[in-house]
């Protein structure tokens, strides 16, 4: 039976897509300063690039919560294109101007500030070879609903991949820390990950731990989740 309280348009009245925008907004400029943040991201590309085959001359990525565009400069030798979307202005202007000051062209790799729907029309119609959601889930409120969106923009046959924190018991991966911006504590289990890739009609789950590390004074383990969307009937 699915976690019906996986998706929570707020606690106890609060708003957690408002406090996300406004925290990540404020954090942006800073958001890339400590030198820590960059060996997990090249460990999880790393394990990204082992479940996709990326070709640098046609993969296509949607990276979805980009935040300054960590995970985005880590595969973009590895991508034709990449967009990268996220709810926080702050940290999509971070990202877009390091683009410009690497020389990299718009039409290569982008951000946009947009809460997407998953409606025809959005983003001029593209569909993509991944979709990737790299360590936001436990952040977003409506991570069954989010599934449904991101899948909305993957190909027929194209690939979502999540990241996140893996929840074997009832520990929180943020005891106290960030209460205000984090509606999913524990993280996730590899059986409500797989129903929500389920429920957004995607095939061939496949759930594997890539990361342990320590938090808050206490284990977390990372996983990354795959699903593929199904190619179209000939």
């Amino acid at each position: 039976m699915f976690h019906q309280d996986l998706d929570l348009t707020s606690r106890n009245g609060h708003d957690f897509t408002s406090a996300n925008r406004e925290y990540f907004d404020k954090v942006a400029d800073k958001y890339d300063d400590p030198p820590q943040s960059l060996k997990p991201a090249q460990r999880l590309a790393q394990s990204i690039q082992r479940a996709y085959p990326f070709n640098e001359e046609s993969t296509t990525l949607l990276d979805f919560a980009c935040g300054t565009g960590l995970m985005s400069r880590q595969l973009a030798p590895h991508c034709k294109s990449i967009l990268g979307i996220d709810i926080s202005q702050g940290m999509v202007d971070k990202y877009n101007t390091r683009v410009h000051n690497q020389g990299i062209p718009p039409e290569d790799m982008r951000a946009l500030c947009i809460d997407l729907k998953g409606e025809e029309g959005e983003l001029d119609g593209s569909k993509f070879d991944v979709v990737l959601c790299a360590m936001a889930y436990h952040h977003l409120p409506f991570p069954q609903e989010t599934t449904k969106r991101l899948t909305f923009f993957v190909k027929p046959g194209g690939t979502l991949l999540v990241t996140d924190y893996q929840a074997e018991n009832d520990d929180a991966a943020f005891p106290n820390a960030h209460a205000d911006i984090v509606p999913h504590k524990t993280g996730f289990k590899e059986e409500q990950m797989k129903e929500m890739f389920d429920r957004a009609g995607l095939d061939a789950f496949s759930l594997e731990k890539i990361i342990s590390a320590k938090m808050h004074g206490h284990g977390v383990k990372i996983f990354l989740a795959k699903g593929e969307k199904p190619s179209l009937s000939m």
